[in-house]
């Protein structure tokens, strides 16, 4: 029996992988990129068939326990979005100062945006932990075959960085305003 073509090898069709993969007819334990990426709220902006789009250039990385994933003073190249696991932030090895992140959440947006970028925190794996990248050269490569999608992802990282932005502008009249109530104390 033929299977479509001369070789006999079986062909495989992206779309109908997508499609089938978020199918009501699949289980809904069942977890995938374009399904993930469509739960994280920066991704609001695109559609599924965009996501499905996004997802076919990002990379998979796995991470063990206490692994060194981003080390502060390297040289940024991609921007990482948690699939599973979670993360400690922080400045400097030892230092008490740090924060958590996990699934869903994100960080190194900075290092598409930035011609060059240096990363300002250190981040270890706290368990298992898989990222999704997407780099420089595949967004350039992004750019160039899916503009809209493209577009979409630089307007959602230009949210994230306005986010954060002005969440430091929120922290820094906060300690301002707490320095003057101590100086009038």
């Amino acid at each position: 029996m033929s299977s479509g073509n001369k070789e006999g090898k079986k062909v495989e069709i992206p779309a109908i992988k997508y499609f089938w993969s978020s199918s009501s007819l699949v289980g809904k334990k069942t977890k995938n990129i374009p399904k993930f990426l469509r739960e994280i709220d920066i991704f609001s902006n695109l559609t599924g068939n965009e996501l499905r789009i996004l997802s076919k250039f990002l990379h998979i990385r796995d991470f063990s326990n206490e692994e060194l994933i981003i080390n502060k003073g390297d040289k940024g190249i991609g921007f990482y979005l948690i699939y599973s696991g979670q993360v400690k932030v922080f400045d400097e090895l030892g230092e008490n100062s740090y924060s958590y992140l996990e699934e869903g959440e994100y960080f190194g947006e900075l290092a598409l945006l930035q011609d060059v970028s240096i990363r300002n925190a250190n981040i270890v794996a706290i368990s298992k932990v898989k990222l999704l990248g997407i780099l420089k050269p595949d967004l350039e490569d992004l750019i160039d075959s899916h503009p809209k999608v493209s577009a979409k992802l630089i307007q959602s990282l230009s949210l994230i960085v306005s986010n954060r932005f002005n969440s430091a502008i929120d922290e820094i009249v906060s300690l301002r305003k707490r320095l003057k109530d101590e100086s009038e104390q």
